[in-house]
């Protein structure tokens, strides 16, 4: 498919997109002066504060950081008027020692988000957060969240079925920088009773750099559950195809697998699954716009690679994972443990083991502690997975 062929009009709509400019169209839809509007989406409206302190401590043979980090978000939500709605959130990032952080934390002050919506649809710089986020994502686990310039829409079509659409104009990624692209999105939800859910989805990126693929990619994915008096059973899948479009230099067809299946008991959970991203030994699937830290091992040793950066995952990967949750006391507690492979030739990438664990002291503040611990094997036939790498986070998060 050649998304070029996108209407410019939409690019320019989402470039020049202020809340206040799209008030007075409201406005003119319903017959209102700019300033009824404005007063309108006054009433009702709700200023928020978003804060996380940190520290962050990455350890390598060759290196070693040790952050500390405040990041800061004050938003303003408009109540509703005439079905409208908007929002401006600004968002600072700082550092204790700029010389010494994490390579992705940059310092930043910016506007985070500012949009309006009006019934499902939305137009601004957002965030869009779809499925399990392997795909489309809002990497929130960085201090500067991920957001799009886009248009949004989604609607109940049956009782059991929704349809969400996006069109992306622009990603504004973690480490402060932003990359033009025509993306559209299209995500199919259908609920078969109470237990099980399917979606099928379209992903068409093409970038205007190189820095990243560009590709269209189809797939299902479904979750369900399986309840029971004393244990409860969860499973999930899914699969993607992978094809070039026409902002791709190079031509590829390529696969993803993943699959998890997860038991509850006696306050505990137990899950083992797989994940497998293709590669044809020149190009590998990659998942640009994803929360790439919720998959392959909290220390991101292929996060960077499934992006589709420093030559991507020609070879592929599979991750083979096992995680036990339980609590002590009052901590939720998950153990992860990974094992890495590649997927197109015969190559250990090592092995990852990840700890996280949470307590809510009162209904504001969230402590939050993270351990990784990736032991690279010295892979003979690929060059991405990296070094040893142990990564350890302590937090506060401050939400009212």
């Amino acid at each position: 498919m050649n998304t070029h062929m996108i209407p410019n009009l939409a690019k320019r709509t989402v470039k020049m997109m202020t809340v206040g400019s799209l008030a007075a169209v409201a406005g003119m839809a319903y017959g209102q002066s700019f300033s009824d509007v404005l007063e309108g989406l006054k009433e009702g409206s709700k200023a928020s504060l978003d804060a996380r302190a940190r520290y962050e401590y990455n350890d390598t043979p060759t290196s070693e950081v040790n952050g500390y980090s405040i990041r800061t978000r004050l938003a303003l939500t408009t109540g509703e008027y005439e079905g409208f709605q908007a929002l401006v959130e600004m968002e600072d990032v700082s550092f204790a020692n700029n010389d010494d952080r994490p390579a992705l934390d940059v310092p930043t002050t910016e506007l985070n988000r500012i949009w309006l919506s009006y019934g499902g649809a939305k137009l601004g710089r957002q965030l869009v957060a779809w499925d399990d986020q392997r795909f489309i994502g809002h990497v929130g686990w960085r201090q500067n969240i991920q957001t799009f310039d886009a248009i949004t829409y989604g609607v109940d079509v049956a009782d059991n079925t929704a349809l969400k659409f996006g069109y992306l104009d622009a990603v504004h990624r973690v480490n402060a920088t932003s990359q033009d692209l025509t993306g559209l999105l299209v995500n199919s939800a259908t609920k078969f009773g109470s237990d099980f859910t399917l979606n099928a989805f379209a992903y068409m990126l093409d970038f205007d750099r190189m820095v990243l693929a560009s590709s269209d990619t189809y797939g299902i994915r479904g979750v369900g559950k399986i309840p029971g008096d004393e244990i409860s059973y969860n499973y999930s899948f899914s699969y993607a195809k992978q094809v070039d479009n026409s902002g791709s230099p190079t031509d590829f067809d390529l696969d993803y697998y993943a699959g998890e299946f997860g038991a509850s008991f006696a306050g505990m959970s137990l899950a083992a699954g797989l994940e497998v991203l293709d590669g044809d030994g020149v190009t590998g699937f990659t998942t640009p716009l994803a929360t790439v830290h919720k998959f392959n091992g909290f220390a991101d040793a292929f996060a960077g690679s499934s992006l589709g950066l420093g030559g991507g995952l020609p070879e592929g990967l599979e991750d083979y994972y096992v995680v036990f949750g339980f609590k002590a006391g009052d901590v939720p507690i998950k153990v992860f443990y990974h094992s890495f492979d590649a997927a197109n030739v015969s190559d250990y990438l090592g092995s990852e083991i990840d700890v996280v664990a949470s307590y809510k002291l009162n209904d504001y503040v969230t402590l939050i502690g993270k351990f990784a611990d990736y032991s690279s094997d010295g892979a003979e036939n690929v060059t991405y997975g990296g070094v040893d790498k142990q990564v350890l986070t302590v937090e506060a998060n401050l939400k009212f």
